[in-house]
């Protein structure tokens, strides 16, 4: 069986693309439970997939892992509790948190809505 998953090199030249043409309203890369886009030159968006929540279930609880900014790829992002399991999500990206949507910590069922726009997690400063 051959290995078809896109390699390093592939991935970074796409991300390096991304950063310098135009992207659809909504084309995310999606990694460990997490989508994240890039939203502007330099600036990542990121947010639960849809795969995540399917398997988490109904969250019912959301909260970030830290309150610092600086954050690397691999570092615990979120905290999520839903009717299924319990999990703690990763950072795909390297850089500075510059927003959170705090909102979610409030409302954590509206991660279960897939609408990206409104559901994000956080907004990075990528370095």
């Amino acid at each position: 069986m051959q290995d078809t998953s896109p390699t390093f090199w592939h991935r970074l030249s796409q991300w390096f693309t991304g950063l310098f043409h135009k992207q659809t309203p909504f084309d995310p890369q999606e990694k460990d439970g997490v989508w994240y886009q890039v939203i502007k030159p330099g600036l990542v968006r990121v947010g639960i997939s849809a795969m995540a929540t399917d398997d988490i279930g109904t969250i019912s609880f959301l909260d970030f892992s830290t309150d610092e900014t600086a954050i690397t790829t691999g570092d615990d992002l979120v905290e999520l509790e839903g009717e299924k399991a319990v999990e703690t999500l990763k950072s795909p990206v390297t850089g500075q948190i510059i927003n959170r949507n705090s909102t979610l910590i409030s409302q954590p069922e509206l991660v279960n809505q897939h609408q990206p726009k409104e559901n994000w997690l956080v907004e990075v400063q990528v370095s």
